[in-house]
């Protein structure tokens, strides 16, 4: 037997993300069925990014990819006990880091979430955020991807005034690692329930066809 630990964020009404929820058919209506119809951007909540979310040309959407891309053997580094505004270093992650495997998901857990409310702008102003050194540690462990449960570019503090699309360059982690092949897995939560170095992790994007991103429902397995 195992029990899944949900690391996803709640789908609902957001100032940034702009979710929209509306019923098509209501049981109050006289319809036999209840039908939501909902509008929700490929990048919101608890997602993955594809290679295609930055580089044109060829790279796979996620119709292409294995179904296993975002799902595997996980290292968790701990940075519980990072503060707001902090510049997570390579020495940082140095530091924390116990078990690290070429080919792993590698999880920062800095428990953001827990610390700011990801309904508020706080939760982007006042965000820890990766170095470019620190990015570029992440990227020498060979890792097949990385997931963050706080804004891990500096620049997505901006993100409550920023108007258009955030440039590339500034994207730290985007640039860094996105952008030579290492997948991203964003805004997850709840990494507070996990204690282990090293877990199972899954994340299942849905199967849409040309499409460069999408929310995932983020779990870790545990066996009982």
């Amino acid at each position: 037997t195992m029990e899944l630990i949900d690391l996803s964020f709640p789908i609902r009404d957001h100032w940034r993300w702009g979710y929209k929820q509306s019923l098509k058919h209501t049981l109050e209506a006289g319809d036999d069925f209840r039908a939501s119809v909902m509008t929700l951007p490929a990048h919101a909540f608890t997602h993955v990014d594809t290679l295609l979310h930055c580089k044109p040309g060829g790279a796979p959407a996620l119709d292409e990819l294995p179904v296993d891309t975002y799902s595997g053997a996980a290292a968790v580094i701990d940075l519980s006990h990072i503060g707001a505004d902090h510049k997570i270093t390579a020495d940082d992650l140095k530091t924390n880091a116990k078990d690290i495997r070429e080919g792993d998901i590698i999880i920062l857990k800095t428990c953001w979430d827990k610390k700011r409310d990801i309904q508020s702008k706080e939760y982007w102003t006042d965000a820890p955020f990766v170095s470019e050194e620190a990015a570029d540690w992440l990227y020498a462990q060979k890792p097949k991807a990385v997931g963050f449960d706080f804004p891990q570019d500096e620049i997505l503090k901006q993100a409550a005034t920023y108007k258009g699309c955030l440039p590339m360059s500034e994207s730290t982690t985007h640039y860094a690692l996105l952008l030579k092949g290492v997948f991203l897995i964003e805004y997850l939560a709840g990494l507070d329930q996990i204690t282990e170095d090293r877990i199972t992790f899954m994340a299942l994007p849905l199967r849409l066809v040309g499409v460069e991103g999408c929310p995932v429902r983020a779990v870790a397995v545990k066996s009982l």
